[in-house]
């Protein structure tokens, strides 16, 4: 019914149809009809009267698919603008060309550029287009290669936006250069019948030198604040022992329980049954005398003792369930 052939030099475009078909449809068909009258055969000419036109008619139809639109020349000069399904032409006088509607992804990068600060910098973007279905015919008559011009304009427009700017600025206002690049490329690829549907910007690479120097920048930073918080916590436990400290001073009876408790913490832990106590600790809290100190000290053990055996028979109990 028609025959493709992509155009050279230009990307997603089809041309469909040519008048071979019709000539093959009319040798068919003398071939045929002097075949049959030289057999004497009615069924080889009526089969040969009908090949012939069905090719012939063919070449007159062209299909074009859902997801593609045509624009007819006529004689070099454009016609009309064609949807999908099956479209007349002209066999000879009518050259049909067809492009891909649908949604495109081009890779584009500006290769070990400069940035405003002069940190060299390679930077790998993506493309989204599409061709606009109602300017179909712009796409095809107005550039000749829209995907290479497209793609040219991309990486031009990329370089001079990256070179305008800090490299500080290309690694945390990637959203914002994009929106740049995107407007830019879009107003060029509206006279080409383009839309443009978004830019990405997808890696940022940098020489192996700078990015360890930067690597160690950050470390040496995370450093610096990681000691000015160790040193904000030390005045915050200094001036709760201020605290703490004000507090013991004017009680004493309480600076003599936080001292018991301490050494029971001690013993509880260690398993000591032997401890030695200033007696300015003992006098302080009201254990002056020898009989006192072993009294406390008797005491103080079978506290030790009654935890041992709380302990034991906890595990005990563990070990039996």
């Amino acid at each position: 019914m028609y025959r493709e052939s992509s155009i050279p030099g230009i990307a997603d475009v089809m041309k469909k149809g040519s008048g071979a078909q019709l000539i093959i449809g009319m040798i068919i068909l003398i071939i045929g009809i002097g075949i049959g009258l030289s057999l004497n055969s009615v069924f080889v000419t009526y089969v040969a009267i009908a090949a012939g036109i069905a090719v012939i008619v063919s070449s007159f139809l062209i299909i074009i698919k859902q997801y593609d639109r045509g624009i007819i020349l006529r004689l070099g000069k454009y016609q009309k603008r064609v949807g999908p399904g099956v479209q007349i032409r002209l066999p000879f006088a009518d050259s049909v060309l067809v492009v891909d509607i649908r949604e495109k992804v081009r890779e584009f990068k500006a290769e070990r550029m400069l940035t405003r600060d002069n940190v060299p910098v390679t930077i790998d973007a993506i493309l989204r287009y599409r061709i606009i279905e109602d300017r179909s015919k712009d796409a095809l008559l107005n550039v000749e290669n829209f995907n290479e011009m497209i793609q040219q304009v991309s990486q031009t427009t990329l370089r001079n936006n990256i070179g305008s700017a800090l490299f500080q600025e290309v690694l945390s206002k990637r959203a914002d250069i994009n929106i740049l690049i995107k407007s830019v490329i879009a107003q060029e690829a509206s006279n080409w019948g383009i839309e443009v549907t978004g830019v990405e910007i997808r890696q940022v690479i940098i020489p192996q030198e700078l990015e360890n120097a930067m690597s160690m920048q950050a470390q040496a930073e995370r450093e610096k604040n990681a000691r000015v918080i160790f040193g904000e916590s030390e005045i915050q436990v200094a001036s709760r022992f201020v605290d703490a400290a004000n507090i013991y001073a004017n009680n004493p009876v309480a600076y003599a329980l936080r001292q018991s408790n301490m050494l029971y913490e001690s013993i509880k832990v260690q398993g000591n049954t032997i401890v030695l106590i200033p007696s300015e600790n003992l006098s302080s809290m009201g254990f002056g005398n020898l009989a006192m100190s072993i009294a406390y000290l008797e005491n103080t053990k079978k506290a030790v003792e009654s935890n041992t055996k709380t302990i034991s028979k906890a595990a005990a109990n563990v070990i039996n369930k």
